[in-house]
């Protein structure tokens, strides 16, 4: 093991949200990509080893997600809870290693290709001018409550075939579950507040399967029928798909809109890129700056030299997206927000067999609530201060108060 804890470089602890409270510390992450080897954190809960290893250099963290037979994920994909808590999860796709992750992936993987995502466009937009047609006339709001929050939920429960009066329970479970992410015992803990949810998933299998609809929920209510997933695999990937369809985008959102309204260099340049047609590129670069999911972990699966360190069987390694996507020897000026750089793929969805599903829809409803805004003009200005999460694993923000000015 390299040296622990060493206090002459200053690192505070990651294991700590707050840690996080201001904001992600990059000056600390610049430390440590600099150093030889990694750096070992120690952590008095949520890991077998009593800590992990912060991997913190792009090409470290994509070697590790290719490599399933070194590092596991079936552990845990998030600290805390990569200390085999999440063993009552098995039957969730996020933590499967392939060929069993291939399969079960496989079942929704179609449906949300870029090009079929694509298709997505008119009516994802009218969701968006449905949101804003409610809310600008207010002059003043919480844009987290009124936009970040609702559009994600909207755009999922379409997509899943969620009715309409029943969005606002997807918006509550997900707080719920990462309510729970921080507990010691975060996988029993979220498993608790899942349950609820496997029921609710269950009605609504037993809905579509009497009156099918074009959605996603039809189609894996089907899936089990036909043996392709069981009854729990089935629970366990609506659940996903709620998780992945809400919270990163939700995180997005409001995280690119704090950037616009804090800064006028941002708002200038982002308001350039919708202009030009650019509005793709322009939430690639927000995914990179604000990384919305900060961190995954894997487990080594035996002993073994690796990234300059001896890595024991069962530690864990903590792979920081969000340091990746500010490594210099990736990303020129990586501390510069600049939505024309030539280097767009970032870590922000992971990479390998784990990357995001979802990506595509993510990026697709930010780019047109981008190109929406600006089609009206609309320009807005922070309203107080906003209200930051204090979370180890995402970049949260729980308001973000702003006024119209134009």
């Amino acid at each position: 093991m390299a040296a622990a804890t060493d206090q002459s470089t200053k690192i505070p602890d990651l294991t700590d949200p707050q840690t996080f409270a201001d904001g992600v510390p990059h000056e600390v992450f610049d430390v440590l990509r600099e150093r030889e080897g990694l750096y070992w954190q120690p952590a008095a809960f949520g890991t077998r080893n009593g800590g992990f290893w912060a991997v913190t250099r792009y090409a470290d963290i994509v070697e590790i997600e290719k490599n399933s037979a070194d590092f596991t994920i079936t552990l845990g994909n998030q600290f805390p809870g990569s200390d085999g808590a999440f063993a009552a999860l098995r039957d969730d796709m996020l933590v499967m290693d392939p060929p069993r992750h291939t399969k079960i992936r496989r079942a929704a993987t179609a449906a949300f290709t870029p090009r079929v995502v694509a298709n997505f466009d008119p009516w994802i937009r009218e969701i968006v001018n449905e949101i804003l047609d409610e809310t600008l006339p207010l002059g003043e709001f919480d844009y987290i409550e009124a936009v970040a929050r609702h559009l994600p939920a909207r755009v999922i429960a379409r997509v899943m075939g969620i009715p309409r009066d029943q969005r606002e329970r997807i918006v509550k479970h997900v707080d719920a579950v990462f309510a729970a992410t921080m507990a010691p015992d975060a996988g029993v803990s979220m498993f608790g507040v899942m349950e609820g949810f496997f029921g609710y998933a269950k009605e609504l299998q037993e809905t579509k399967l009497h009156a099918p609809q074009d959605d996603m929920v039809t189609a894996l209510s089907q899936l089990v029928e036909k043996g392709d997933l069981d009854q729990n695999q089935y629970e366990q990937y609506v659940q996903l798909l709620v998780m992945a369809g809400y919270e990163t985008t939700h995180t997005l959102i409001g995280q690119s809109m704090r950037m616009v309204v804090e800064d006028p260099e941002v708002a200038a340049a982002a308001d350039k890129a919708v202009a030009e047609g650019n509005s793709t590129r322009l939430v690639d670069e927000f995914l990179r700056y604000t990384c919305p999911v900060m961190n995954m972990v894997r487990c080594a699966t035996r002993d073994m030299e690796v990234f300059g360190e001896t890595i024991r069987k069962d530690d864990v390694m903590q792979m920081y997206f969000t340091a990746a996507n500010r490594d210099p020897a990736v990303f020129s000026e990586p501390h510069r927000f600049n939505p024309s750089r030539p280097e767009t793929a970032t870590l922000s969805f992971g990479s390998g067999a784990h990357k995001c599903i979802a990506s595509a829809l993510a990026k697709l409803e930010v780019s047109i609530l981008f190109e929406e805004l600006h089609a009206r003009g609309v320009k807005l200005e922070l309203n107080g201060e906003p209200g930051r999460g204090q979370n180890v694993w995402i970049n949260q923000l729980h308001s973000l108060p702003v006024r119209v000015i134009r």
